[in-house]
């Protein structure tokens, strides 16, 4: 006699049946569940909205302490930020997404993300969570590409986090303050 979800079966051969149908059902729903069809973001917040970054193109999250600012930059750059010796560029993504409203964060952060032989820092209001979302999960964008802003968002996950391409943003010619300067 076994007992089987409340029940007690004293059929050995209908208990049999019964842990394999189970057995096969795990199996199929770890296939369905592919690691390789994952991807692990590190989820920000902008104001009301969510983005995700994902994790190998970020370095480090700290409390954002202090930024230098520099002269003739446009308004989404706030400056250089020393980490260790090094210094960052720090890229205020609300105002360079052109989110409106000022930030309200008490304790804004600083993601050092890292493409196309660059890293940067990324003034954000919160980091939320890191989060691994099936890549199935993931539809387009909703926003339509702007002529003068490269489109740096891969998608939208069913709980409206826009997923951000970081190769594009430290792409995009927009973030360039002076090109071709000659010390001779």
């Amino acid at each position: 006699m076994t007992m089987i979800d409340d029940s007690l079966i004293t059929d050995a051969d209908e208990v049999q049946r019964i842990l394999e149908e189970r057995a096969l059902a795990l199996a199929q729903s770890t296939d369905e569940q592919d690691p390789g069809d994952t991807v692990t973001l590190v989820i920000l917040r902008l104001g009301g909205e969510r983005y995700g970054v994902p994790i190998e193109h970020v370095r480090e999250i700290k409390p954002l302490d202090r930024v230098t600012s520099l002269s003739s930059t446009p308004p989404f750059w706030l400056g250089l930020a020393n980490l260790r010796g090094s210094l960052y560029p720090v890229l205020d993504l609300r105002r360079y997404l052109g989110i409106p409203g000022a930030s309200t964060a008490a304790d804004p952060q600083l993601v050092l993300v890292a493409g196309n032989g660059m890293t940067i820092g990324l003034r954000v209001d919160e980091v939320l969570e890191v989060r691994s979302i099936q890549t199935s999960d993931i539809g387009p964008p909703l926003v339509e590409r702007s002529a003068d802003r490269a489109d740096i968002h891969t998608g939208l996950t069913k709980d409206l986090i826009a997923v951000v391409d970081v190769e594009a943003l430290l792409a995009d010619r927009a973030l360039v303050v002076q090109e071709g300067f000659d010390l001779s």
